[in-house]
């Protein structure tokens, strides 16, 4: 299995990567149908092109919609650019900042300042194995600051100035960048169990997010042939000028075979994304496409089948899910527990009743989540239990049921109505949004024809 990926910064550098097993196993955490592209018997190999430039500016954001605010002059981080040397560490397992400004011989009377002064606004206590830190002397090798880093975006600086010690809580500014990346379908995925991931973390997530948008139309286990292509205009992060992961997904497009799925990220006027196709309909229907991150399907719907415990021929009314054990099982939709406890042959089981006339159940479960109880609401994707084998079941896996009107149906081929579209009153927003982001992905997509056509051929 194999996940090849080429990715180009500029004309700079080419970075393969393969995706392993341990990517396989989170993608199976988040998103079944992604983790079935990867390790499913008909799998295939996603290439990302190179990313091509695109006429979008950098933008100054601490998340994807909040503009940074001005930083105080002078702010703490002056002090760390007049250092004249720097010291960067982490927080070894048991280890103190007494202990780490020890080692890195600090004066004790110091050390004791910068302990009171941190002590006013940070819980020493809680300071996290492998967290960082920098110390900054000055040219006496006197210590003058001390940042410690909460995450990406936060840190806190103890800094010497005319007055004493402070200390200061700083936002570091996310700078954003949109940028286009193409990924075509061309042979078999079973290889990557052989290769190495180089910088993956990244790359995962953004497999995750075009899962999380497609999960609702594309079933990535059986829809994705040689030949079928991806194309993303993608949010790129840097804090303090390293590239520090992907943001939102602006615009895509994929094209499967005949099919052309192209999708737009919406915020409205209160901040809220979501996506749509072009003609403002969303991409969200009123059921997911499956409850569970499943390794494959063992039985489909039918209406006779050999039960692999009882050796009856008797109806299967549902589609039974293979999954780790005690993987999370969510709800397809909103509605209200009517059942969850424990019968004979499903084991431990979950009925919810939905709007119209639906209702699902979820059998074999080893465990019931606190959601689930009679009488409660439930919204889609809330957790509703966990994946056993409990009952009349041969090893760990859901079945999963769907009944309308009283009746089990197939829950694979049912079309289910798509969420509401783009509210009236936000279609000039929508609009406005969509030009430009469309605009992005064509100009991507051309630059890339270009690219390949001056390489004749990739």
């Amino acid at each position: 299995m194999n996940l090849r990926v080429r990715l180009k910064l500029g004309s700079l550098w080419d970075l393969p990567l393969q995706v392993t097993a341990h990517t396989v196993l989170q993608l199976q955490l988040r998103w079944p149908a992604l983790a079935l592209a990867v390790l499913g018997t008909a799998g295939v190999t996603v290439a990302l092109h190179p990313p091509v430039p695109v006429s979008a500016p950098f933008r100054a954001w601490v998340g994807p919609s909040e503009p940074v605010p001005e930083l105080p002059k002078p702010w703490p981080q002056s002090l760390a650019v007049e250092a004249a040397r720097v010291l960067e560490g982490r927080f070894a397992p048991g280890s103190t900042l007494a202990r780490e400004l020890s080692r890195a011989g600090v004066e004790r009377g110091t050390a004791h300042q910068v302990m009171l002064a941190a002590a006013q606004a940070i819980d020493l206590r809680r300071i996290r194995d492998g967290q960082r830190y920098r110390l900054y002397f000055d040219g006496s090798d006197r210590l003058t600051a001390l940042r410690y880093q909460v995450n990406r975006q936060t840190a806190w600086f103890v800094a010497h100035e005319q007055d004493g010690w402070t200390t200061s809580k700083v936002s570091i500014p996310v700078r954003i960048r949109p940028t286009f990346i193409s990924a075509t379908i061309v042979d078999s995925l079973h290889r990557a169990l052989e290769g190495n991931t180089r910088d993956g973390t990244s790359r995962q997530e953004l497999l995750l997010k075009v899962a999380d948008i497609y999960g609702w139309d594309v079933d990535f286990s059986y829809d994705l042939r040689r030949g079928d292509r991806l194309d993303l205009v993608v949010e790129e992060r840097f804090v303090e000028g390293a590239f520090s992961g992907y943001g939102d997904i602006l615009a895509a497009e994929f094209s499967l075979g005949s099919r052309i799925l192209p999708v737009i990220r919406f915020q409205d006027a209160g901040s809220h994304v979501s996506y749509f196709r072009p003609g403002g309909e969303s991409v969200r229907r009123t059921f997911l496409r499956s409850p569970v991150k499943y390794t494959r399907i063992s039985s489909r719907f039918s209406r006779r089948r050999v039960h692999p415990a009882t050796g009856v021929a008797r109806a299967h009314r549902g589609i039974d899910y293979v999954a780790y054990p005690g993987t999370p099982v969510q709800a397809t939709a909103d509605g209200i527990v009517v059942e969850a406890r424990y019968g004979r042959e499903p084991g431990r089981y979950v009925r919810i009743r939905h709007g119209g006339s639906y209702s699902s159940v979820y059998m074999h479960l080893s465990r019931f989540h606190p959601n689930a109880k009679v009488g409660v609401e439930i919204r889609q994707g809330d957790i509703i239990g966990y994946v056993g084998k409990s009952g009349n079941a041969t090893g760990y896996h859901l079945h999963y049921g769907l009944e309308q009107a009283g009746r089990y149906v197939d829950p694979i081929s049912i079309q289910f109505p798509t969420a509401e579209p783009v509210p009236t009153n936000e279609w000039e927003l929508f609009a406005s949004q969509r030009g430009e982001w469309l605009t992005v992905l064509r100009q991507g997509q051309a630059n890339l024809g270009l690219q390949i056509a001056g390489a004749g051929g990739m």
